[in-house]
């Protein structure tokens, strides 16, 4: 999975978008989800994007180091 995540950026204080290769979404929104990760609550996912909610800036930070670390971003 991590080798289709592109990108993580923040979108104000409660929202990460993901970007991914084309298709990928999905399927990397699937993993997020199962991996029940606290800062998470909740994605949606299209072809190459992924928008994650937190419920806080400091659960969003936590989050964008999870991700960096895991996919390497």
């Amino acid at each position: 999975i991590a080798r289709f995540v592109r990108e993580a950026r923040t979108a104000g204080p409660s929202l990460t978008v993901i970007r991914t290769t084309i298709g990928a979404a999905a399927s990397v929104a699937v993993a997020i989800d199962k991996a029940a990760w606290p800062e998470v609550v909740g994605t949606i996912s299209g072809d190459d994007t992924i928008f994650i909610a937190t419920q806080n800036g400091e659960a969003q930070a936590r989050l964008i180091e999870r991700l960096r670390s895991i996919f390497r971003i």
